[in-house]
This record gives structure tokens, C-alpha cells and sequence, in this order.
């Protein structure tokens, strides 16, 4: 590896403070920029402008939906890709250096109910050192610490040994690894990758797995004052809500993988949406719950998605509810992923961010895609906390978000061959 000059940490952490007026101004923009997934259009380009006139290489491109479901890793599920652009912003190295990405999702999940919000809800508003908005801790709280450490690097070093880039790619919270497909089938790799999640500023070297899943119920509709004649799938639905409980109880093993050993739940089983009943006074002969269930990185998907359907089935018959009443089919999966902790990235992640111990991510994100790939070294790192992301009154600390910019800075010094900084 190329070393360059040491960087003094007086000038650095002169220009990350000088730069925060600026950065958080650009990150109270990108809030106010609505990126609901399928809309991440206006926001991306935002950001490639003003990686465009701070100096940065920048690529924005479009996919067509059909050259990613080519791809096995790709799931049908999703909405289309036009009209949502993938970025990258690079720092191109002068040689010999290794590379790292930094990969940011710019899709959000919608607000589905601004009045239940105390501030406005794409307003970015701060407070007592809290900027509010849907996206500020998913992710975009991520985004700008991974711009601010690139921005500080390229004014106090100009090119390191490695390029820097870093990814904006759609759908994450669509389709996990939808986005960065994308990247990949334009050619994009990496000698280490960093996914920005909120990970209360911490990195970590593992993420789950996961499976989106369907369970149709289905009865017979008859009028409700003759119920005794029919069949309600509502009750069917009730039945299979206490049977996904069950389940997510029988598979908690803890200590089936140490990384995610300090999580009340080893595999959760979370569903996010019920829908039934068409006729007003009538028995309800079709109706459905969704959700996902959230697996360990170890965890075999093929396996996983014939047990949930098998002990679900084999819960209800033990319930004495009908079995053949319900139908189960899976709409998205994604593969979690596992660092080597004792690899060049875990151990230099140790030194950055001054930890002794290592924990995954409680989550299934972008990480599993490359990670599994091209073997690329993956952590997951970012400000902000999974408590709120996709909550109302979302917000991330201003303060973590130029905590972590600061550890970005050390991290792509050391990792693209400029040496560590004195200190």
C-alpha cells in the first residue's frame, strides 16, 4: 500500500468544524427533498449537483428494470426503476491504493400520517441540537457524514493512493439490494465497503438476513346475522397472528450466533400490514397479513421460508384451526452478511472508532449484496439509532453525525494510503 504525508488532526478537525455550517445546511436540503420510494429522482440529483460543484466525479445513471431481474440476486418485487437514479460520487485515487465505497440507500419510507408529527415532517427543523425529518436518521444523517469525511480529505490531502466513493442507490426501503445491483452491473467495486445505517455511531460487522412473506387466508362469505353458515377469515387471521407469536418464541435462540446475542429477539417476526373485508354486515372470506422474518447471517433462506410455512401450518392444526384455509408465498428476500473480525477493515475499525468487542447490526440492509458477491470486507456504520428510523418525529443528532464524519475521516486516510494522522 502506498503511504502518503501524515495528516495533522489540528487541521482536520478545523476544517470538519469550519465545514458544519455548510453540512448541515445540506442536510435540512436533502430532508426537504421528499424520496419516498419510487420518487428518489429530485433528491439524487441534488446531491450529484453539489458533489459536482464541490469538485467530485460524479456518474448518475438510470437501469432498466429488465437488466437487474436477470440477475438471481434480484426480486421481482419492486417498483419499477424508472425515473430512480443511482449515483456515485468519487474521489479518484493517484494509484497503487486500496479503494473504499460508501453506500447510501435514498429512498425513505412514507409519512402516512403528518399530524401525528410536533414538527413538519420533511422540514428539517432543528432543535436542542436534533435535525427532525423522515430520512434524517434513515439515512441521510449517514449520507452527509460519509460526504463531510470525503469533502475534508479531498480540501486537506487532494488525492489519497485509493479512490473514495460513495453510492446513492434507490429502493432499500423497497427492496433490500435492489440499489445496489444497480451499481454493480455498472461495474462499480470496492476493496471495502461501508453501509450507512444508523448504527448509534458504532461500526458493525454483521447484518441479518431476511424474508418478506404473505399469508392469505380464505373463508366464506355469508351474511353476518347467519355467521354459523359461513366461514370468517378474520378469525383464520387471528389464529395465524398468535401462530407467527409462537413461532418467533420457539426460534429465539439467543445464543445461536453471538454477534446478535445482546437482541431480546433472535429472529424476529414482525408483521407490518393487514388488509380484508369488502362488504359491510358480511362474514370476510379473504384476507391477508404481511411481514417480515428477520434471520440470522448464517440462517438459510431456502430452509427458513419451508419452516415458516410448515410450523405455521403445523401450529394451527394443533390449535385446531384449518391449515388448508390459508395459502403462504414470499415477495422479497435478501442475504445477511458476516466480516471477519480479525480482517484489515474490522481490526482498523477497531483503532477508528475505539471499541474491543464487535455486535451486528440488528437489521437486514445493502450489505449482504457485495458482501456476498465479491467477498468485498463490509461494515455497517452510521449516526443516529434504529429506535428511530421510520418513526414519527424521526431525527438524528447533529453532533453524532459529525462524530462519524470525523471516524470516516481516519478510516479512508489509513484505508486508501495516506497514512494515519498525527496525533
Amino acid at each position: 500500500m502506498t503511504v502518503h504525508q501524515s495528516v495533522p488532526t489540528a487541521a482536520v478537525g478545523e476544517l470538519v468544524a469550519e465545514l458544519a455550517p455548510d453540512m448541515k445546511s445540506l442536510l435540512r436540503k436533502a430532508i426537504g427533498v421528499q424520496s419516498v420510494s419510487g420518487g428518489e429522482g429530485a433528491f439524487v440529483r441534488l446531491i450529484e449537483m453539489w458533489g459536482r460543484e464541490e469538485g467530485f466525479e460524479t456518474d448518475l445513471w438510470e437501469t432498466a428494470d429488465d437488466a437487474v431481474l436477470g440477475n438471481p440476486h434480484a426480486s421481482a418485487r419492486h417498483i419499477s426503476l424508472k425515473g430512480r437514479p443511482t449515483l456515485i460520487v468519487r474521489s479518484r485515487g493517484s494509484g497503487g491504493g486500496r479503494t473504499i465505497l460508501f453506500s447510501a440507500h435514498s429512498d425513505v419510507v412514507a409519512v402516512p400520517e403528518p399530524s401525528r408529527w410536533s414538527v413538519g415532517a420533511w422540514s428539517g427543523e432543528e432543535i436542542d441540537g436534533r435535525i427532525y425529518g423522515r430520512g434524517a436518521c434513515d439515512v441521510k444523517g449517514g449520507l452527509i457524514s460519509a460526504l463531510w469525511a470525503m469533502t475534508v480529505i479531498r480540501r486537506c490531502l487532494g488525492a489519497l493512493a485509493g479512490d473514495v466513493m460513495l453510492e446513492l442507490v434507490p429502493g432499500e426501503e423497497d427492496c433490500v439490494g435492489l440499489g445496489t445491483l444497480t451499481s454493480i452491473l455498472r461495474g462499480y467495486t470496492a476493496d471495502a465497503a461501508i453501509v450507512l445505517e444508523p448504527t448509534e455511531c458504532l461500526p458493525r460487522c454483521a447484518s441479518r438476513a431476511g424474508l418478506r412473506f404473505e399469508v392469505m387466508c380464505r373463508g366464506r362469505a355469508v351474511h353476518g346475522t347467519l355467521k354459523w353458515l359461513g366461514q370468517d377469515a378474520i378469525v383464520t387471521l387471528r389464529a395465524v397472528l398468535g401462530a407467527l407469536d409462537s413461532l418467533e418464541r420457539r426460534w429465539n435462540q439467543r445464543s445461536a450466533d453471538a454477534l446478535f446475542a445482546l437482541y431480546p429477539l433472535a429472529r424476529p417476526i414482525t408483521v407490518d400490514n393487514v388488509q380484508g373485508g369488502t362488504s359491510q354486515g358480511m362474514l370476510c372470506d379473504r384476507c391477508a397479513c404481511s411481514g417480515y422474518l428477520e434471520l440470522l447471517p448464517g440462517d438459510s433462506i431456502e430452509a427458513w421460508k419451508g419452516r415458516l410455512e410448515t410450523e405455521l401450518r403445523d401450529e394451527l392444526a394443533l390449535a385446531g384451526d384449518r391449515p388448508d384455509a390459508i395459502s403462504v408465498r414470499f415477495l422479497e428476500e435478501y442475504q445477511g452478511h458476516r466480516a471477519q473480525t480479525d480482517g484489515p477493515l474490522c481490526r482498523l475499525a477497531e483503532r477508528v472508532a475505539g471499541i474491543d468487542s464487535w455486535a451486528g447490526f440488528n437489521s437486514g440492509c445493502e450489505a449482504g449484496v457485495r458482501a456476498n458477491l465479491h467477498k468485498t470486507p463490509t461494515l455497517v456504520w452510521g449516526p443516529g439509532s434504529l429506535e428511530q428510523a421510520h418513526a414519527v418525529d424521526e431525527f438524528v443528532r447533529f453532533d453524532e453525525v459529525q462524530r462519524v464524519a470525523s471516524m470516516f475521516v481516519d478510516l479512508i486516510c489509513e484505508w486508501s494510503g495516506s497514512g494515519k494522522r498525527e496525533r
